[in-house]
């Protein structure tokens, strides 16, 4: 079915907020990639003796991984096959030298290589790096408190769990990510969003230092005192300029160990009354208060229609949680929930462990992002009634879901914008349309797939300017929708790039130039 003819599904398709425009049906939508990433110019050629000959410059604990090893499956899996990447060797470092050390080695031999940690990167174009060199940071776990208790090395192959983990060990706590399985420096080079936000600002507000491993093999201090202009470029689009190995970073005395969340079902038909309430929630939302959505199929809860799963994750006391969410206690629901956790819970309360569902292997699947300030009540229906048609229409697409992040911002917002690369503190809101499905090999559900991406974005947006949260781009957005449209911000980070990765080898996960 084409999305453009979609209505209110209650009403047998008719328009129900008027009829969405017609570029947005499988056969009209130009699904051509605009090429913000570069392609190769040719498949690279591994060097018969790689093992050998790279092995004698690494430590004895770094690994070089052939295609033909029984550890390559592991070490080259993602989360998802979209935008996979292939590489034709895997090098797994197991210090700050070794990484120098791989980068020279594929730059002697025109390798493109790509550094990762958790493979959980969603952006199409790094489906151009092929047959090149992976650097699988995994094996660089540091993880150490400094003297002063404010901050702490966090080492670039820690994931999200390893880190709250270990600092609750020790009564801290810090900014990562909300999934465990993903790593936990790389959403800060993006900015980055968590639970602590709205009390202590973005994950990219806590590095102090970091290194850096450059293009050429360099390896640089970046800080305020040190290589300045990129510590502002690091904060917001760090992956444009070079490999983190380790960030000092900032942590905080976990003062408030108790956290309350309530959950609510709420069938379609409520979408008005419940995005009207949260609207004006939003007003007085306290800095310990989190507010997340997600639309799915629910066939127990309502067998027709996707229900609306709707949370508040609150740093504090029950009571005072109830307080809070009285209003939406007060409206009608199918079901709900509460309980009470500390920090490292989260994500088993979230549903975001590292054995739980969201971060097991995922066939397919692509993230149609836009980041805005308020809940627009009737972009939202627009919204929901095509994911309501799609989910019932297109039984291989079944599975998506709407992901709606509402995120306490009194810390961020006190950032000075110009402060840090990060172009969208002002925005509120973070909506998804996520699109999952088992791959087939079949072009035409990939094409139907992202169709229905694209008009669900479309109509999430609304009214409002396109703004894309970096790590959650799909790969057709402009510059401007990721980095900002203030033309002196897009010309500094186009004059950082020129300076610190001439030859564009960090170019495969939304590069600026």
């Amino acid at each position: 079915m084409d999305p453009s003819d979609i209505g209110d599904p209650a009403d047998g398709g008719a328009a129900y907020l008027g009829e969405l425009n017609s570029s947005f049906g499988p056969g009209n939508v130009d699904l051509s990639v605009r090429p913000r990433t570069k392609a190769q110019n040719a498949v690279p050629i591994i060097p018969q003796n790689i093992v050998q000959d790279l092995g004698k410059h690494l430590s004895k604990d770094a690994l070089v991984v052939l295609p033909s090893s029984p550890a390559y499956p592991t070490l080259s899996r993602r989360w998802q096959d979209g935008g996979r990447p292939t590489y034709g060797v895997i090098v797994v470092p197991a210090n700050e030298k070794d990484v120098s050390e791989a980068v020279k080695y594929a730059n002697k031999h025109s390798l493109p290589f790509l550094a990762t940690v958790g493979g959980h990167g969603t952006y199409y174009g790094m489906a151009k790096m092929q047959n090149g060199m992976g650097i699988y940071l995994r094996n660089l776990t540091k993880l150490e408190v400094q003297k002063d208790g404010k901050s702490a090395i966090i080492g670039g192959g820690l994931r999200v769990e390893d880190v709250i983990s270990g600092l609750w060990e020790k009564g801290k706590q810090t900014l990562t990510g909300t999934c465990n399985c993903v790593g936990a420096t790389s959403p800060a080079l993006g900015g980055g969003h968590g639970f602590l936000q709205g009390q202590f600002g973005l994950p990219a507000d806590q590095i102090i230092s970091a290194r850096v491993v450059l293009g050429s093999g360099k390896v640089i201090t970046v800080s305020e005192k040190e290589n300045k202009d990129l510590y502002w470029g690091l904060k917001g689009a760090g992956h444009n300029f070079g490999i983190v190995t380790e960030m000092k970073y900032k942590i905080y005395d976990a003062v408030r160990p108790e956290w309350s969340y309530i959950y609510f079902t709420f069938q379609g038909s409520q979408l008005e009354k419940l995005y009207g309430v949260l609207n004006k929630m939003m007003a007085y939302q306290p800095p310990e208060a989190i507010h997340w959505s997600v639309w799915s199929k629910n066939a127990t809860a309502d067998p027709v229609h996707p229900v609306i799963l709707n949370s508040i994750i609150f740093n504090g006391p029950m009571s005072a949680l109830l307080a809070y969410a009285k209003p939406l206690i007060d409206l009608p629901n199918l079901d709900v929930y509460s309980g009470t956790t500390i920090y490292p819970g989260l994500a088993e309360v979230a549903g975001y462990t590292t054995d739980g569902f969201l971060c097991q292997y995922k066939g397919k699947l692509a993230l149609w992002p836009a980041d805005v300030r308020t809940y627009e009540i009737g972009a939202l229906r627009k919204w929901y009634n095509l994911f309501d048609t799609m989910v019932n229409t297109e039984p291989a697409l079944a599975g998506s879901f709407g992901l709606l992040e509402g995120y306490s911002t009194q810390a961020v917002q006190r950032v000075p914008e110009d402060s840090t690369a990060f172009a969208l503190r002002k925005e509120k809101l973070l909506l998804a349309s996520i699109i999952h499905y088992t791959p087939t090999g079949n072009a035409t559900l990939d094409n139907v797939a992202t169709a229905w991406g694209v008009a669900m974005r479309e109509a999430a947006q609304g009214t409002q300017k396109k703004k894309s949260y970096v790590n959650y781009a799909q790969g057709d957005e402009t510059i401007q929708e990721v980095y900002g449209y203030e033309p002196w911000r897009i010309n500094r980070l186009k004059a950082l790039k020129k300076k610190y990765d001439p030859k564009g080898q960090f170019s495969f996960f939304n590069p600026i130039a």
